[in-house]
């Protein structure tokens, strides 16, 4: 009989250390990968925050860009009469506007690739919103600022249909195209929050 408990006992003693090293193991697994993953979003996080620094700074470059454009749409459209003569000159303009922001967007694709998800560095989380919130902004702000530029242009070309009736214009004003858009033509919601941010064109 005693014999019979010594080997229970000695059987859940084995069983008991056999689970112990299991658990052991595992958690001990769980524990180096966890720091593995840690580690990975480190090295990430940096790279992240390497590539929104050149975003940002190209932003910054295309605001500036942006505000010189706004005024030259404002002086070309003015006067009527002088919007063909600087219709030559402004076109170029639209296409570099729109062609700065498409080098944007594909100079960050690390960011749009590496943020689709969270991280346990939240200085990545933080870089990463922030590149959508501005990325969606520039698009919208671009397209805002397009129908600007062709309202301007719709306008010309109603005037001139008045004006080509006179019998004092010896030279017939001549329509002019609206810009059309190679990429980006409606707006976007990068973060899907249900928001177009920067949709005003402001």
């Amino acid at each position: 009989m005693k014999r019979q408990y010594i080997r229970l006992f000695s059987f859940l003693i084995g069983i008991t250390f056999i689970v112990s090293g299991l658990l052991f193991t595992l958690v001990n697994n769980y524990k180096k990968e966890k720091k593995k993953i840690i580690e990975e979003e480190i090295v990430i996080a940096d790279e992240i925050g390497d590539v929104y620094e050149t975003f940002y700074n190209k932003e910054k470059d295309l605001s500036l860009f942006r505000d010189e454009l706004l005024n030259d749409i404002k002086e070309f459209s003015e006067y009527f009469a002088g919007m063909p003569e600087g219709y030559e000159t402004i076109i170029p303009k639209m296409e570099e506007y729109e062609t700065k922001i498409t080098e944007i967007e594909d100079g960050s694709h690390y960011l749009k690739q590496k943020c689709n998800k969270r991280y346990s560095v939240l200085t990545a989380n933080d870089k990463c919103d922030a590149y959508f919130i501005n990325l969606e902004k520039t698009i919208n702000i671009f397209i805002g600022d397009l129908k600007y530029f062709n309202s301007k242009i719709d306008a010309y070309n109603e005037w001139i249909v008045e004006e080509n009736k006179s019998v004092l214009v010896t030279n017939k004003y001549k329509p002019l195209d609206n810009y059309i858009a190679k990429k980006y033509t409606k707006y976007v919601d990068l973060n899907e929050d249900e928001t177009y941010l920067g949709m005003s064109g402001e």
